[in-house]
């Protein structure tokens, strides 16, 4: 369900902590219930054939428990030695924990977190899911994450709910009707795609990451159609009830739009897909449909058709909240006084649902653990990374005992020979590795 991404130079991994994993936690993986997982994996994938996507999604698998760290594998890791088979072990501190396809120990895994999903259908959604992560990692397709900021506006946030308003409808009809609803959601797509600057190539990195990804997992986790678009049909209703949709929009996106697609094109929409073609320009190709955003008097009128006038009342209320949060987000990342910690080759752990975007100066990941060479820093009260991944924020004042930096929310594991020195503003603190 997560990619790790490769942007100027870091290594990102978008640690998405599963609904299962919110369970209470258990002293480590069970040995009948991953072996299970494994086997479910690769009945998924043999029975795909590379058919989805012109490619075998079968991978090797490690399910890891995020607090002991010990975790259970498919196959031995090719560097050290570990009991099995099944193979077990425990993961280093330097390595981050998640649904994502990671490398270590000379393999390229997908990962999960223990304790997996016990509904069957939810555990093969989330394991094709992550297999696609690991084509995409292994045929080196992975896009670079945006933050969406956009999805944080009240007319953002309609326009994306009236498309999966009409998109819904879609699902549920057939011939003009279908047509029709179709238009409808481009309609919204074009006319939110032409109000923000940013977010046609914003949305579109997502949709060929996280909304291919979570696609594939409809597709192949659910064996008949109507499995699929019950699935479908539950994010597009449900997902409007996160806290925010930058990152998880993509999730009744883009299985919404691959299911027409299905319908409409066939298979061949999906190697145009997969070379980054946008979903909504090639459903309206398959249907002949039209992409240019409608009339102001058009796209009120639609609007109206799928509920606009309550969804703007209440967006416009969430908005005057959101912009409050934003105020004392600001002073407490950017305007005070902060430890910055320069970002080399970064893999962070966060809850996508939490994100906030602060538009022009990055996103603020109110939970997680992000590793570079510095050491380790553990935040539950947020940490702000600016927009070009450069360097993460957390605000001071500072407590420092031996290699141990904290403050409030968040504490530092400082790696060896790093030190804390005055940062380029008054009252900044930064660490380096001092030279020679």
């Amino acid at each position: 369900m997560v990619a790790r991404l490769h942007i100027q130079g870091l290594v990102l991994s978008l640690a998405l902590v599963s609904t299962a994993s919110a369970h209470a936690a258990a002293p480590g993986p069970e040995v009948g219930a991953v072996t299970r997982a494994f086997k479910e994996l690769e009945r998924t994938c043999r029975a795909d054939a590379g058919a989805l996507w012109g490619d075998s999604l079968c991978a090797p698998v490690m399910v890891v428990d995020a607090q002991s760290r010990r975790f259970i594998a498919s196959e031995a890791p090719k560097q050290g030695k570990y009991p099995g088979p099944p193979f077990t072990g425990d993961l280093p501190s330097d390595v981050t924990v998640a649904n994502t396809a990671t490398e270590w120990a000379g393999t390229l895994w997908v990962q999960l977190l223990w304790p997996l999903p016990e509904d069957p259908t939810a555990l093969r959604v989330m394991l094709a899911h992550e297999a696609f992560h690991h084509l995409q990692r292994r045929r080196g397709l992975t896009t670079g994450d945006k933050a969406n900021a956009h999805l944080e506006t009240a007319r953002g946030r309609t326009l994306l709910q009236l498309e999966w308003r009409a998109l819904a409808r879609a699902l549920e009809s057939r011939g003009a009707t279908r047509r029709a609803a179709v238009q409808d959601a481009l309609g919204f797509r074009s006319a939110r795609r032409a109000l923000f600057p940013k977010a046609t190539e914003e949305e579109r990195a997502l949709e060929q990451n996280e909304g291919l990804a979570e696609y594939t997992g409809v597709r192949l986790g659910a064996s008949k159609a109507a499995a699929r678009l019950a699935l479908v049909k539950t994010a597009l209703a449900e997902t409007p009830g996160q806290p925010t949709l930058v990152r998880t929009f993509v999730h009744a996106s883009g299985p919404a739009y691959g299911l027409l697609l299905d319908d409409a094109a066939g298979a061949r929409w999906r190697r145009e897909a997969l070379e980054r073609a946008d979903l909504g320009e090639l459903l309206a190709r398959a249907l002949s449909l039209d992409t240019k955003p409608p009339s102001e008097e058009l796209l009120a009128s639609r609007g109206k058709a799928y509920g606009a006038p309550e969804l703007e009342q209440r967006e416009a209320e969430r908005e005057r909240a959101a912009q409050a949060r934003l105020v004392k987000l600001r002073q407490r990342f950017v305007e005070g006084p902060v430890l910055r910690l320069p970002l080399e080759r970064m893999r962070i752990e966060f809850k996508p649902g939490e994100l906030v975007p602060i538009d022009g100066v990055g996103t603020v990941y109110p939970s997680g653990r992000i590793v570079d060479a510095w050491g380790s820093l553990t935040v539950n009260s947020g940490v702000l990374v600016d927009e070009r991944w450069k360097s993460a924020t957390v605000p001071l004042p500072l407590e420092t005992h031996g290699n141990t930096l904290s403050g409030d929310g968040w504490e530092l594991e400082l790696a060896t020979g790093w030190e804390q020195v005055p940062g380029v503003r008054t009252g900044d603190v930064t660490v380096r590795k001092p030279p020679g």
